[in-house]
């Protein structure tokens, strides 16, 4: 071979190691840096032995870098199958944090929508959705446009919401999507939009949001409710059938706060007859499958031995007392504490009477059912003296202010009263309270009773 083929070859090697660079340097620009610094490196370490006479060996680190010149452009597949990789790993967190910022926009694109529809219909100029909404809007014939109107708007969202299924999970940055929809439900009742499974469908979407970090929910802005707001999701919850209290026990993490207010144990604690009579009308229950469990002994591998009845009495005496001892209207009992109930605390307690057909349940069964279980605990090495010494003082706080109740005989109850729970439960069964009540045809003073009004 000679030279000029010689040199041909060599510039063929030498094009195509630097071909192999550029290649390397397109489909991974990261590289470039450290091959250049090695690069640099090697011939330093070269240089400083060359006029030291001293013998470095760079031969190792020289091929070293041939080969990775040489090999790399092969290697594109195994380069591409790293990006794909970590495209795989960010693609899901990239299009949630897209999902977020689409969703937020479209949030302030609806909240413009009706503020200037409310605006428009009430003549209130300069005011956001948050103002408009706190004015109160008597609907005529003529101005149930609003209402079409944001109707309109709103189903638009939740189709919205529904094509985007965004993540219930929320973070700190992203409270403001749970707020959003607590206040849409507040414009709602303030427009009267009278679309029940409208209403069922935002209160699903709001009772569904939470957050892990429990830390954040002290940031959580909670909407104000008017008074009426309370009944008017009452009746398109009946007439939309949707079991809220089940719904709300399944999402406890929820930070729609309103919530507890459609627990009959929650508004009787703080004794509000009106709200406990309205509950027990609609037919909720009273003591339901998450408010048992919370008031058990707490042992899922150890079957109950209290009865659910007295169970629920002394969660109820509990929540009484509790709620006593952050107010002064009650008289406490120095040497034992809160321990009597206030007159409205009473009479919710025997409202809740008329929505069950247990007998009463009297001082010495409750006595007797704790005892069996203090005893039944023990039997499995399980010793739980505070809380047996904690629902015996329960007890006896059930027998100060419920002597009548506490102290009678264990009968059962008439039979005028299980004819009602027997209608009452059937026309549960079909979510058919209360307004099934007044379509049987009975006598009024039938009706009142049947609807839990008189005993």
């Amino acid at each position: 071979m000679n030279s000029s083929e010689n040199y041909y070859s060599a510039a063929i090697i030498i094009d195509y190691e630097e071909l192999c660079l550029q290649t390397v340097y397109f489909k991974a620009p990261n590289i470039k840096e450290t091959i250049l610094s090695l690069e640099a490196f090697a011939k330093e370490c070269k240089s400083i032995a060359d006029r030291n006479g001293i013998e470095y060996d760079t031969f190792s680190l020289l091929n070293f870098l041939k080969n990775l010149v040489m090999t790399i452009p092969f290697e594109t597949v195994f380069l591409d199958f790293l990006v794909h990789i970590n495209y795989s790993l960010y693609k899901s967190r990239f299009f949630d944090h897209f999902k977020v910022v689409l969703i937020n926009e479209y949030m302030h694109h609806v909240e413009k929508s009706l503020s200037t529809a409310i605006k428009t219909a009430t003549e209130l100029d300069g005011k956001t959705l948050s103002a408009s909404i706190k004015t109160s809007i008597e609907l005529d014939d003529k101005d149930r446009s609003i209402s079409v109107q944001a109707e309109t708007i709103l189903k638009k969202f939740l189709k919205v919401f529904r094509v985007l299924k965004p993540d219930p999970e929320l973070s700190y940055e992203n409270l403001v999507q749970y707020e959003f929809l607590a206040e849409l439900l507040k414009v709602c009742y303030s427009v009267d939009i009278q679309n029940s499974h409208l209403i069922v469908s935002l209160l699903k979407l709001t009772i569904n949001r939470y957050v892990s970090d429990v830390s954040g929910i002290a940031y959580v802005r909670q909407p104000n409710y008017p008074h009426g707001f309370f009944k008017y999701i009452l009746n398109h919850v009946t007439r939309g059938k949707f079991d809220l209290v089940q719904y709300c026990s399944k999402h406890s993490g929820t930070l729609w706060d309103y919530s507890r207010n459609f627990s009959v144990m929650y508004a009787a604690s703080f004794g509000n007859a009106e709200r406990v009579l309205c509950l027990l009308q609609h037919g909720f229950d009273i003591f339901p499958d998450y408010e048992a469990r919370y008031s058990g002994h707490g042992h899922t591998h150890i079957k109950e031995i209290m009865s659910r009845t007295n169970c629920m009495v002394l969660q109820m005496m509990s929540r009484m007392r509790l709620v006593n001892s952050f107010t002064s209207e009650s008289s406490p009992i120095p040497e034992n504490g809160y321990y009597i109930t206030t007159p409205v605390q009473e009479e919710c307690f025997r409202l809740i009477w008329r929505a069950l057909p247990d007998p009463y349940v009297t001082r010495f069964q409750l006595a007797l059912d704790i005892s069996t279980e203090y005893f039944y605990l023990a039997l499995h090495a399980i010793f739980r003296p505070l809380r047996h010494n904690r629902n015996m003082i329960l007890a006896a706080m059930y027998e100060t202010c419920f002597e009548d109740i506490a102290l009678g005989p264990p009968e059962p109850r008439d039979l005028k009263h299980l004819c009602r729970w027997t209608i009452r439960k059937r026309l549960s069964q079909t979510r058919s309270l209360p307004s099934g009540v007044f379509q049987l045809g009975l006598p009024k003073s039938l009706e009142r009773y049947l609807n839990l009004e008189s005993d």
